[in-house]
C-alpha cells in the first residue's frame, strides 16, 4: 500500500478535508468508507458523511487517544499486522451494508482498505491515509476492483 491505489490528495488534514468534502458533494458516492484513525477522525471533525469507519487506535503504529465514534453498528475484530483475516474481511462485507458503522480493529487496519474496496458497491469511495503525504481516495469501480483482485491473488494464503 506504499503506492496509492487511487487519487492522492496531498497536504495536512486542514488542506485535504475541504477537498475531500467537495469531492464527496460532487460525486455523491454510493458509500464512503474511511480506513485509519486520522482520516476517520478528520472526516468526523469536518462533517463529511461516512458510512463505515475502520480504526485500530494507532497512528504510525503508536497508540493514540481513544477515538469514540457514535454509529448505528459497532464491530470488533482481530487483524494482526501485515495480514487480512477472514474475520476482518467478513465483518467489512457485513458492515458495508449498514448505513453507519465502525469497526474497531485489535491489531492493524492498514491492509483492510483492500477488502473495503472489493466489498463496496460500485461508485463507493474508500479513503485511507498516506503517511506524511495526505489521503488517498479510491473509487470502487469495476476496473479498480479487478486491479485490487489481482493484488490479492498475488498474496499468500495462510
Amino acid at each position: 500500500m506504499k503506492t496509492p491505489l487511487g487519487k492522492l490528495i496531498t497536504g495536512a488534514p486542514i488542506e485535504t478535508m475541504p477537498k475531500l468534502k467537495v469531492h464527496v458533494q460532487k460525486t455523491k458516492p454510493a458509500k464512503v468508507t474511511t480506513v485509519g484513525d486520522v482520516v476517520s477522525r478528520e472526516t468526523l471533525t469536518a462533517g463529511i458523511p461516512v458510512n463505515l469507519r475502520i480504526v485500530d487506535q494507532l497512528t504510525l503504529r503508536k497508540q493514540i487517544s481513544q477515538l469514540e465514534i457514535k454509529a448505528e453498528r459497532i464491530y470488533r475484530v482481530s487483524n494482526p499486522a501485515g495480514v487480512i483475516t477472514k474475520e476482518a474481511w467478513d465483518t467489512i462485507k457485513r458492515a458495508v451494508q449498514d448505513n453507519e458503522a465502525v469497526i474497531y480493529v485489535e491489531g492493524e487496519e492498514d491492509l483492510l482498505a483492500i477488502p473495503a474496496i472489493l466489498e463496496s458497491p460500485d461508485s463507493a469511495i474508500v479513503v485511507y491515509g498516506q503517511p506524511s503525504q495526505g489521503i488517498v481516495v479510491v473509487t470502487a469501480s469495476p476496473d479498480m476492483k479487478t486491479e485490487v483482485r489481482k493484488m490479492v491473488n498475488r498474496m499468500t494464503e495462510e
